[in-house]
């Protein structure tokens, strides 16, 4: 069975992880959906488990940078302050500017991310006393990023949370 297919049949199936091929590092079999080994890291599992939870997939925005980030998260306040925090695209003045609750919210995620994936950069922030590379910035204007999300949620069942009325300070060009 090819790779890909191995993939869309665990997804398929609503599995987080599966049987498959050995690992190179040490041989185990167990792997995430994305084919990761989750005993050589579990906090793969953490990551992969997160798919079948209901959360909130927001957009916000950076005027300094001049960057949207696109997300998910359980508590959108907290997240911001740590979006903050952690100085995502060395940017302090993050503002979740549109938010919607709903089932399955990392795999829209991702969809989404990779919809706007021309406009992908290399940014940084420090999480843990560690620098991580941010895959969830994009310099793309706030237009670009909510037409990318509807088209992706469609009509799925969901809540919306934030609706910032006026974003035409994020219309990046």
């Amino acid at each position: 069975m090819s790779q890909a297919r191995w993939f869309s049949e665990i997804k398929k199936a609503g599995k987080t992880i599966a049987l498959g091929s050995p690992c190179r590092k040490a041989g185990h079999r167990l792997r995430s959906r994305k084919g990761h080994c989750v005993q050589c890291d579990t906090k793969v599992l953490a990551f992969a488990g997160r798919y079948d939870l209901e959360q909130y997939i927001y957009i916000a925005g950076s005027r300094r940078a001049r960057l949207i980030k696109i997300g998910v998260c359980g508590d959108l306040l907290q997240r911001l302050r740590q979006i903050c925090a952690e100085r995502h695209g060395d940017a302090a003045d993050w503002e979740i500017l549109y938010a919607l609750h709903l089932a399955r919210a990392a795999e829209i995620e991702d969809v989404i991310l990779s919809k706007l994936g021309r406009y992908s950069v290399d940014e940084y922030y420090w999480k843990n006393g560690a620098i991580q590379k941010s895959i969830e910035v994009r310099r793309c204007s706030f237009s670009q990023a909510i037409t990318a999300l509807k088209e992706v949620v469609g009509d799925r069942p969901s809540s919306l949370a934030i609706n910032k009325r006026d974003t035409s300070a994020y219309e990046f060009g």
